[in-house]
């Protein structure tokens, strides 16, 4: 639920104390609710931003900073978190250790934590953020980090940056600090984790990542941090399976990920695997298998997914594009040469389609145009890796 720690008394001003009560109630409840609710809940933190401002109620402002970014998050709307960062760059060095002692009964400081927290996972997807201006981020981050509290954090989000890179050194410095300071831990032990999980991967211990796979989904965890299983959505075993996968898939590890998709993945009841809601890599997976039942579904995701792209990072869009290409060359090498569907720049026939390799063609373009923006921003990204990694794990002819 949002603003947890606001109390009744703490604030003065009952419209701020209405609004802050109607965000509580729209999420109050699963973390679904915050996606359900995602325009009235935006539409009250703006307000409450300006408000907590005008009424110099600190805690309450960079709180709703926090909010927001997670709100924005949730829902893919990085570029708001991209616009609220600087706000926050801002108005932090103005306020923040000044106000800090004057609200002693909540934990003002480690906000500083949080709202990084969510600006590393907006800036580390975007091409318009180049080698300098990230790695001048990590830097006050790291900064924020040590000063603040909460340190394990930052090195979560260095282990994510790690895998990004397949930067194998700087993953292992990054674990070794991460288990320093992981003891701190006080969000969801399994989401926290997981970047220390997928790290085995790279650094070539899928042995050790199996195991930790398996304690997470089998709640071998601190009994302090059990409760996070109430609500955690990452933990379930499907959702760990894709985890693992993508990693094994992006890091160039094919042998891993055959060995994931055999063991586990096929493994999970066809319900699961063929969930119409599921995302892109999800149904690429299924077409990996020969499964095309619901390739009306899937084309309508096609086209949700073209629509929104605008609104989606560099690398999210990468991904996206890349799983397509694979898709659509294995539908055409499934028998399925022409498909009904309406994209841009791409001419239908008659009847409304259009041939299968256009699309895989069409998708394969899209996936090199981001793919191309991002290396050339970050040196350290290499795209032609990634793009061959897929083209091995899904497109091999020896795959099983």
């Amino acid at each position: 639920m949002m603003y947890n720690k606001i109390k009744a008394g703490m604030i003065s001003s009952e419209e701020i104390m209405k609004l802050v009560g109607r965000a509580q109630e729209l999420t109050r409840g699963g973390y679904d609710l915050y996606d359900e609710n995602y325009k009235p809940l935006s539409s009250i933190l703006k307000k409450l931003l300006k408000l907590a401002k005008q009424e110099q109620e600190w805690y309450l402002y960079f709180d709703t900073i926090d909010n927001l970014m997670y709100l924005d998050g949730r829902n893919n709307n990085y570029a708001e978190i991209v616009k609220y960062a600087e706000v926050f760059y801002k108005d932090s060095v103005q306020y923040m250790d000044r106000e800090i002692p004057n609200y002693p009964n909540v934990p003002m400081a480690y906000l500083n934590i949080w709202i990084y927290d969510e600006i590393f996972g907006a800036y580390y997807q975007y091409y318009q953020i180049d080698d300098a201006k990230m790695d001048l981020f990590m830097k006050k981050f790291e900064k924020a980090a040590l000063q603040y509290g909460k340190t394990y954090v930052y090195y979560e989000c260095e282990l994510k940056l790690s895998l990004l890179y397949r930067d194998a050194d700087r993953a292992k410095a990054a674990a070794r600090n991460f288990l320093i300071y992981e003891k701190d831990m006080e969000s969801c032990y399994v989401c926290g984790h997981i970047p220390y999980l997928l790290h085995f991967l790279l650094v070539g211990q899928e042995q050790r990542a199996e195991e930790l796979m398996l304690d997470y989904i089998h709640k071998n965890i601190p009994k302090k941090h059990l409760w996070c299983y109430q609500k955690c959505q990452r933990a379930e075993p499907d959702s760990m399976y894709l985890s693992v996968m993508g990693v094994c898939v992006r890091c160039g590890k094919r042998e891993s990920f055959l060995h994931f998709y055999k063991k586990y993945w096929m493994e999970l009841p066809p319900e699961t695997r063929l969930d119409p809601d599921a995302g892109v890599f999800q149904r690429l997976l299924n077409a990996f298998d020969g499964c095309f039942g619901q390739l009306d579904s899937d084309l309508e995701q096609v086209s949700e997914d073209i629509d929104e792209e605008n609104q989606d990072t560099t690398i999210n869009n990468m991904y996206v594009f890349l799983e397509w290409w694979c898709y659509f060359t294995l539908l055409d090498r499934s028998g399925v040469h022409m498909v009904k569907a309406v994209l841009p720049e791409m001419e239908a026939d008659g009847t409304g389609q259009v041939s299968t390799q256009s699309v895989s063609d069409y998708m394969q373009e899209k996936a090199d145009t981001y793919g191309g923006k991002f290396a050339q921003a970050r040196k350290q990204f290499d795209y032609g890796f990634v793009k061959e990694a897929y083209r091995k794990c899904f497109l091999q002819s020896d795959r099983i």
